[in-house]
């Protein structure tokens, strides 16, 4: 859409460096063509993916300070457009929302210019460096940013200091993770703030809007409270499993054939099942029944919360999925439903409840929801509903069904670690950990998944990702907690 000066571009080192880097990309694609990579083993081929990742991620360096320069320079002006925005996303063809973001991280990422034209650093230095150095995503540089926005009124120090830590977790946490410990931050820094979760925005922001087509189906669209989306998540989540089926082919005399069964796969996409699921629901209110269970126990929104919280007037916990619940909410919800609660140590392990049974009852598997908040193999964050319980000690073996014993993993982790040469185990802090094979670390050192230390980190304390295993005090059974 733009013209440009033809002679500069032909001369201005920046084209000569652009076109640089274009043959060096081109050159990379070529040995990719040619099959350089199909000799990389597993190790290898990851480390080659974290290279390319940590170049990728040093790209918006140049993004940001075009940006910047064109901000200050007035450039839109010149271009007919009202900002940097417009500019972006007329020239470069990009949505809106992408613009905006590009332009957002160059506001805080970007080397200034004050009024009298000195040099300024960026207003978040610490995060412009990391990403010079390749350490942080682009979608991570975006959430810490976000986070650290909400609490731009606070002491500037301990902006800095939450700065200085969403990065190291960057480089450890996977991004949901990441966004948990995120929320649990910006509430430290700012406990009497508006929470994340601002409720009366959420109920002033809610709708529903169906209407019927010409052609009889029904179309619509809504926005659902925190509280409400949670709802209905845990009752279509169980109902959204693929359901591959088994058939018997007929012989050619039309019989029945009694061997050669064959499984035909589940074809729908996700919006159709999810749209079964709704359907499912349906019909089982109309006739009365109860809803589906999920992953062993009735429909369940899980809520993790410590007890002071719990009691605090701006406390805050969050659901199994990460998303911030507020202690209103919390509150609200124990008025309209059951409540399990599960006392754990500041370790986050789950006190046992021991039962002699091969499957683990409903309170066993709410009390590994609890502990876990997922598979808990190394790296893996799939949702506690989705899980399977695996006995740590073998059934057969004369292993327990009890929390000690247990521990959630999903179905493909739990039909493939063993083949891989992994161990779980329950460590002294009652909690599960998992031994990896020589081949990945020598010294098989254990690896407890970062959710469970994200979900009972508290602000105040350190943030400790690789926890000693030596056993805790046992808990004072005299002091204050919930209710029994």
């Amino acid at each position: 859409m733009y013209s440009t000066e033809a002679a500069q571009a032909d001369s201005h080192p920046l084209h000569a460096a652009v076109d640089t880097v274009r043959t060096s990309l081109q050159h990379l694609i070529k040995l990719i063509d040619d099959g350089a990579h199909t000799d990389l083993g597993a190790l290898s081929l990851v480390e080659t993916l974290q290279q390319w990742e940590t170049l990728r991620n040093t790209l918006p360096v140049v993004d940001r300070a075009l940006i910047q320069h064109g901000t200050e320079q007035g450039h839109p002006n010149v271009l007919s457009e009202r900002s940097m925005v417009g500019v972006l996303k007329n020239g470069l063809r990009i949505s809106t929302g992408e613009a905006v973001r590009r332009v957002k991280a160059a506001e805080q990422l970007a080397d200034r210019t004050s009024m009298l034209g000195e040099p300024l650093p960026p207003i978040r230095e610490h995060l412009a460096q990391a990403q010079r150095d390749g350490a942080v995503t682009p979608e991570q540089v975006s959430l810490i940013d976000q986070t650290l926005r909400k609490v731009g009124h606070c002491d500037p120090e301990s902006i800095t200091a939450g700065e200085v830590m969403l990065i190291e977790q960057a480089s450890r946490l996977g991004y949901q993770d990441l966004t948990v410990f995120a929320a649990r931050l910006a509430e430290a820094i700012d406990p009497d703030g508006i929470l994340p979760c601002d409720d009366a925005a959420q109920r002033e922001r809610r709708f529903l809007r169906v209407r019927h087509r010409k052609d009889g189906c029904w179309a619509g669209e809504f926005i659902l409270t925190g509280t409400a989306g949670q709802k209905l998540a845990a009752l279509l989540d169980p109902l959204t499993t693929p359901q591959p089926t088994t058939v018997q082919p007929d012989h050619a005399d039309g019989s029945r054939s009694k061997k050669g069964k064959r499984v035909i796969e589940d074809k729908r996409s996700v919006g159709q099942r999810q749209h079964d699921a709704l359907e499912t629901l349906l019909d089982a209110l109309l006739r009365g029944q109860e809803v589906p269970a999920s992953g062993g126990t009735p429909a369940t929104v899980l809520v993790h919360i410590s007890w002071e919280e719990f009691l605090r007037e701006f406390g805050i916990g969050s659901y199994a999925d990460g998303t911030p619940a507020s202690a209103d909410t919390v509150r609200d919800l124990a008025d309209q439903a059951d409540i399990a609660w599960c006392v754990k140590t500041p370790k986050g392990a789950v006190l046992n409840l021991y039962r002699s049974r091969r499957i683990a009852s409903t309170a066993q598997t709410l009390a590994l929801y609890a502990r876990d908040s997922g598979c808990t193999f190394p790296g893996c964050d799939v949702a506690p509903q989705w899980c399977e319980r695996h006995h740590v000690i073998a059934w057969q073996d004369g292993g327990n069904t009890n929390i000690g014993n247990l521990t959630l993993v999903c179905a493909f982790h739990h039909h493939q670690f063993a083949k891989r040469g992994w161990q779980c185990q329950i460590n002294s802090d009652g909690l599960p950990v998992w031994i990896p094979p020589r081949w990945i670390d020598p010294q098989q050192r254990p690896i407890l998944n970062h959710r469970i230390t994200i979900n009972n980190w508290h602000p105040q304390d350190p943030l400790d990702l690789n926890p000693a295993t030596e056993p805790e005090p046992p808990p004072d059974p005299g002091a204050e907690g919930p209710p029994g």
